[in-house]
């Protein structure tokens, strides 16, 4: 009798976290069709972080593989600079293109949050 109620449980789970998925995916159509909103930005976003946060095999991310990768180099490359301070060093160590990119969207959705916080508290004290 045990095992039926445990199954029930495990079912009511599993409903519960389809439900909570299904609810997810319908915010996250409702913000890819708002055409020109920072919530669509974030929406398109939002694949790329996920991406970068999935944890395989559960020990580090993809993003936490990126820039352990890229401190690394860059480590090597100011030690190079100070070890032979006229050598030709050639340019920094560049991150990942998704690391990057997602940086940079990410930046500019702040940015674009900030102005129309300001935006709203100006139309505010005109309003």
């Amino acid at each position: 009798m045990t095992t039926l109620t445990q199954q029930l449980d495990l079912l009511k789970e599993q409903q519960e976290e389809l439900e909570k998925r299904i609810q997810e995916e319908k915010e996250h159509k409702k913000k890819l069709n708002n055409e020109a909103s920072i919530e669509r930005l974030e929406a398109l976003v939002e694949p790329i972080t996920r991406q970068l946060d999935y944890d395989k095999h559960k020990r580090l991310s993809r993003r936490k593989e990126f820039i352990i990768n890229y401190e690394s180099n860059m480590n090597n490359y100011n030690n190079s600079i100070t070890n032979y301070p006229h050598g030709n060093h050639g340019f920094p160590p560049k991150k990942v293109d998704e690391l990057e990119k997602e940086e940079i969207y990410v930046t500019l959705i702040g940015i674009l949050k900030k102005q129309d916080e300001r935006i709203k508290e100006l139309e505010k004290k005109l309003g």
